[in-house]
């Protein structure tokens, strides 16, 4: 059963209740039956009952009031009970009337304290004193009495200085087992903390071991799947391979073909060359016959030009005959009228002239009849020189082409030279990859038979690595079973009473929810412990008028410590954040939950606490409560349990791409060294993030 003094205090303040009110009853009832006797008058038993009851009264509304476990109880008990007993050994005759203090002050003893019942002592000793002097002023001074006086107060004085004694003996008897359990109890918390601070280094390797068996998985099923896929590859290269073969066979017996024909190619371009040189010979001759055609073009249109002379000259001949046959026809004319004026004399030399005009008429047609005959040579000359001068161009076009045609043949016939070269090269050169074909075809047999020892060797790695799997796999279960029985010893001894508030420290996470606002979460940290709980401040801006009921969970290490029921109230005086957490309980302990991973290969860089310098790295993996990063810097090597701040570049979640984190494990891998970090809160947005990512 855990101590609780309060506890202890209401149980002394009942059970004293129920004899007080039991003594009460029994006093009432004897003062009652006394007075009905005639031994005392009604006003005495009035005042008795007042006395009696009402400081009883009184103590119950003080419980109800200040608690049950308020100390002021004791007080009303002595004080009240202490005037009603002046009032009883003053007013009664019964020589044993002073023992009806002694049960109470026997119920003192439950308190245990001395001080306390030394003082009780000498008041009830002056109520004795002063009762037997009111007495003896009244008459009660005979010898009888006053050795009841000194009887009563020697028995008084003896009770209390045996009940004084007694507690001094609880007292050192309480506090020698309360030193040997103090003693045992240190030996106990010294263990716990020993076993505390060794669960947590446990829980720390386990996490790291996890961390690595759940890496060396992931790698595992990696190189797995690389193993399948390269069976798988290997397979199709086989396949591929085999065919390579045929298909070189194949290119084998085409390349034979290939060079026969080359061989018959190479015969008709020397035939071709052949040919191209007698083509050549007779450009060379056409080219000469059409320099011989130009020649003659040049006397023809030579020709042509003395006969448009020739014509000329007969055109002005022609001209000459009509101004002869106009000049006969004048005579003509003339000789007509002489022949006229003549008469009969005249008449022959008329007809001759007639003869003359006719001579001359026929003349005048033919000389038109010539006219236009040569007005017809004139055209069809202009158009047989018209066409001879697009015939001497033609010929001197078509002897620029036949000459260029010439020279083309000259280059061609030098081409086909060249080209036989060339060909015979590769004639050579089809000869050399005959042989390299062949070469292949046995070199591929070869790559052939070392594929099959290759997917040999494959498949023995893929059994082994399953074998790896199943041996992580067993790891990973005895892992999970060690964190099982380290979650559920560090929740026993968080029962039992060894964790608390007392191992939480300053600057660590916090996690509170108001009991009306389930839904809402505030994030903070601790500021320090205080007498009534602890301080802390929220990011979030938390409004409470007076006090409010809360649950706060506090983040130390591997562990969650959770307080169900918790009172919250602004702190001013500690700052515009700042709240105070009255804690009376004990907290439950749970053990931080385990988080997927995922692969992650972002740039980040690296500051520790308190420090300015940055160190770049890479990003390995990480979950919603650590991460690993890939660096090269040998400070990690020595900075095991050192915090850091990490800002993760490019990141996904850009208002998530700063965190922190303890540094719990660094491995070296030939230089490059894997750093696990274990941030000091959980951050449901990478869980969410990793969750999602991890189901695509």
């Amino acid at each position: 059963m855990t101590y609780d003094e309060n506890v202890f205090k209401e149980k002394a303040n009942r059970k004293a209740r129920k004899i007080w009110i039991v003594f009460a009853v029994l006093l009432s009832a004897n003062y009652g039956s006394d007075a009905s006797g005639g031994l005392y008058p009604t006003t005495s038993y009035l005042i008795f009952l007042a006395l009696c009851w009402l400081p009883l009264i009184f103590g119950e509304v003080l419980l109800r009031v200040k608690g049950w476990a308020t100390e002021l109880y004791r007080y009303d008990l002595v004080i009240g009970y202490g005037i009603f007993y002046t009032f009883v050994i003053c007013t009664t005759a019964s020589p044993i009337a002073f023992t009806y203090i002694l049960p109470v002050t026997s119920l003192l003893v439950l308190y245990k304290n001395r001080k306390f019942m030394i003082g009780c002592g000498i008041a009830n000793a002056l109520i004795i004193v002063g009762a037997a002097v009111y007495r003896y002023m009244l008459g009660f001074n005979s010898a009888s009495d006053m050795k009841n006086y000194q009887l009563q107060l020697s028995c008084i004085i003896l009770c209390y200085i045996c009940y004084v004694m007694s507690i001094r003996h609880l007292n050192e008897s309480d506090g020698a087992m309360t030193d040997s359990i103090r003693a045992d109890l240190h030996r106990v918390v010294t263990t716990v903390e020993q076993v505390k601070s060794s669960s947590n280094i446990i829980l720390d390797g386990i996490t790291v071991v996890r961390e690595l068996a759940s890496e060396n998985k992931h790698g595992s099923d990696i190189v797995m799947l690389g193993m399948n896929e390269l069976t798988d590859n290997n397979n199709m290269l086989q396949d591929r391979t085999t065919s390579s073969t045929q298909m070189t066979s194949d290119i084998r017996a085409q390349v034979e073909n290939v060079v026969a024909l080359i061989g018959e190619m190479v015969t008709l371009v020397e035939k071709t060359q052949s040919h191209s040189g007698v083509s050549a010979e007779d450009l060379k001759s056409l080219v000469n016959t059409a320099a011989t055609m130009s020649q003659l073009s040049t006397e023809l249109e030579n020709v042509l030009e003395n006969f448009r002379q020739e014509f000329e000259m007969v055109k002005q001949e022609t001209g000459t005959i009509e101004k002869i046959t106009n000049q006969t026809n004048l005579l003509a004319l003339n000789a007509s009228i002489e022949a006229a004026r003549a008469g009969e004399a005249g008449r022959g030399f008329a007809v001759v002239a007639e003869q003359i005009r006719t001579l001359s008429t026929e003349t005048h047609a033919s000389s038109e009849q010539i006219r236009d005959a040569l007005s017809r040579l004139d055209a069809t000359s202009a158009k047989m020189t018209s066409s001879i001068e697009e015939t001497l161009q033609l010929i001197q076009i078509t002897l620029e082409k036949v000459t260029q045609t010439g020279d083309n043949v000259n280059q061609i016939a030098s081409d086909s030279v060249q080209l036989g070269n060339h060909i015979q090269v590769v004639d050579n050169a089809i000869k050399e990859v005959e042989s390299s074909n062949t070469q292949l075809v046995s070199n591929m047999e070869q790559v052939s038979n070392i594929v099959d020892t290759i997917t040999t060797c494959i498949t023995h790695s893929s059994r082994t690595s399953e074998r790896m799997l199943s041996k992580y796999q067993e790891t990973a279960d005895n892992i999970n079973t060690i964190e099982d029985v380290m979650e559920n010893m560090m929740c026993d001894l968080g029962i039992g009473g060894f964790m608390g508030i007392e191992d939480v420290k300053p600057g660590m996470k916090i996690d509170l929810q108001l009991t009306e606002q389930d839904d809402t979460e505030y994030l903070g940290e601790l500021i320090q412990q205080i007498p009534e709980g602890l301080m802390v401040s929220c990011q979030k801006k938390l409004t409470i008028n007076g006090s409010a009921s809360c649950m706060l969970q506090i983040t130390a290490g591997n562990i969650l410590y959770c307080w169900d029921k918790a009172t919250i109230s602004p702190a001013p005086e500690s700052g515009e954040h700042a709240f105070k957490i009255t804690i009376t309980t004990r907290p439950r302990i749970n053990n931080r939950r385990k988080y997927p991973r995922m692969d992650l290969n972002n740039t980040c860089t690296i500051k520790f606490k308190n420090s300015d310098t940055e160190y770049a790295a890479t990003m390995e993996n990480i979950s919603a409560n650590g991460f690993a990063f890939l660096a090269t810097d040998k400070i990690f090597t020595q900075s095991k349990n050192a915090e850091i701040f990490i800002t993760i570049h490019d990141f996904a979640l850009p208002n998530h791409n700063e965190l922190e984190g303890r540094i719990i494990r660094c491995s070296d891998d030939n230089g490059l060294y894997i750093v696990g970090c274990q941030m000091p809160e959980d951050n449901f947005y990478i869980l969410e993030y990793v969750e999602n990512n991890l189901n695509k």
